[in-house]
């Protein structure tokens, strides 16, 4: 019999990748959006679409009741308030998960991030062993809400995806970036080399699904990237090259992005992605992760590198007029 899932999210960036990955590796697929969600990229006529408002979720043991497991994504991106963070992150989770846990689901996977983590201490690759010690607001809500599915694990098997940056087609938070370096004067943060993970979304959308069947002990996690040792001017390398655009570089003093991020969000009252907490994060020079784990535990490993994946967004944005 087909195993049925539930993907929570499933009209973002992220989830509509996996309702997709998840269809091609033979599960019957159902997606889980709220009642203002676009559907544009959930037009497949394989895939179930539940509406359900994050107010209402604790009726959603009629959904979930018959599936084997939940993949959560839904969750409030960087940027976002300290209350829409533990609203969205934290609380809106453990209510996902009991009602999965009341429904008999056998598995939880939980979209975290490599913020949870926080810096690299002492090394330059981080691992699933080393303490963790998230420094913004963001990290600390992902953080947290492995700590609740955590007390859920004797219940159900749960696993925690730390994905670092995620890039790739349908990404509007990036794309800023793309359009960024498609000029002809182009900012860098620092003046040391500062590395930077990133995973490609098609690489990130097989993780999960590699979690749904690999036998693992619940309650861990794990770090997920493309396992490239990028730093920012290699990135931009990658990007320009991409582009086929090659603007003038330009250092700016980590101080200077500081106090830009922080009067863009006292200016706009709001998050802008780029506040001081995650520029506080985003200086330290070591930010990698070791998937080595990933590799041996879930039997997962990326198979698009990053001159394609990065050709294969360029693309796609520009079909899509976007760039």
């Amino acid at each position: 019999m087909t195993k049925k899932i539930l993907i929570t999210g499933a009209s973002g960036f992220l989830g509509s990748h996996v309702c997709e990955a998840a269809h091609d590796a033979g599960y019957e697929v159902h997606a889980l959006i709220r009642s203002t969600s676009s559907r544009q990229w959930l037009k497949h006529h394989w895939l179930n679409i539940h509406v359900v408002n994050l107010d209402e979720l604790t009726g959603l043991s009629g959904v979930l009741k018959g599936m084997y497991a939940v993949i959560h994504n839904a969750g409030a991106l960087p940027g976002s308030t300290r209350e829409e963070l533990i609203r969205v992150n934290v609380d809106a989770t453990r209510i996902v998960a009991q009602e999965a846990v009341n429904a008999g689901v056998r598995r939880f996977v939980f979209a975290s991030s490599r913020s949870a983590g926080g810096a690299n201490l002492g090394s330059f690759l981080k691992t699933e062993d080393e303490p963790d010690g998230p420094t913004w607001g963001y990290g600390g809500s992902k953080k947290r809400a492995e700590e609740v599915l955590r007390s859920f694990r004797e219940k159900m098997d749960i696993v925690s995806m730390r994905y670092v940056t995620i890039y790739g087609p349908r990404n509007r938070h990036l794309l800023r970036l793309f359009k960024m370096l498609s000029g002809s004067v182009v900012p860098i943060m620092g003046f040391r080399p500062i590395y930077m993970p990133m995973v490609y979304v098609i690489n990130a959308a097989s993780a999960a699904v590699a979690a749904l069947k690999a036998q693992v002990k619940s309650g861990v996690f794990y770090y997920i990237s493309d396992g490239v040792e990028y730093t920012i001017d290699t990135l931009y390398d990658f990007i320009s090259d991409a582009l086929g655009k090659r603007g003038m570089r330009v250092r700016v003093p980590l101080w200077v992005a500081s106090s830009a991020a922080w009067w863009m969000n006292r200016i706009m009252k709001k998050g802008t992605g780029f506040s001081p907490d995650v520029i506080k994060e985003r200086r330290s020079r070591y930010r990698l992760v070791s998937c080595e784990r990933a590799r041996r535990e879930l039997g997962w490993r990326p198979t698009v590198m990053p001159k394609e994946g990065f050709a294969e967004t360029v693309a796609w944005y520009r079909k899509q007029g976007w760039l």
